[in-house]
């Protein structure tokens, strides 16, 4: 069985985020990349996201994610203090720590399309 599939499907991983969402437009480090924008179209976005890549262990398109996050000017910092956030949400959200470091993994393969600023 697939990730997004193992822990619930569509409706564990749109409270996962909503749950995550919460916590970095509430990070002091984080909030600033999140002013003004659409959070639940973020969040409908990722809903894909997560699917593409939890089901099909395919790749998402790295040009889209590039163009989606040029203009935010996300650190090498933001991205690390993402990440933490991140993986502190799936343990509380009882994702194993094994498919957790799997699905960091994952996430990581595309920080070259979202880290902008040295």
């Amino acid at each position: 069985m697939n990730f997004f599939q193992k822990y619930g499907g569509p409706d564990f991983w749109s409270k996962f985020l909503n749950v995550f969402y919460t916590r970095i437009t509430s990070s002091e480090h984080l909030s600033k990349h999140f002013i003004g924008k659409d959070i639940d179209y973020i969040k409908s976005m990722l809903i894909g996201l997560l699917e593409v890549t939890l089901v099909t262990e395919g790749h998402y398109p790295e040009d889209s994610l590039r163009e989606g996050h040029k203009s935010m000017g996300i650190s090498m910092e933001d991205f690390e203090v993402w990440i933490s956030i991140y993986t502190s949400t799936l343990s509380d959200s009882g994702v194993s720590d094994e498919d957790a470091n799997i699905i960091i993994s994952l996430i990581q393969s595309y920080r070259h399309c979202i880290v902008t600023k040295p």
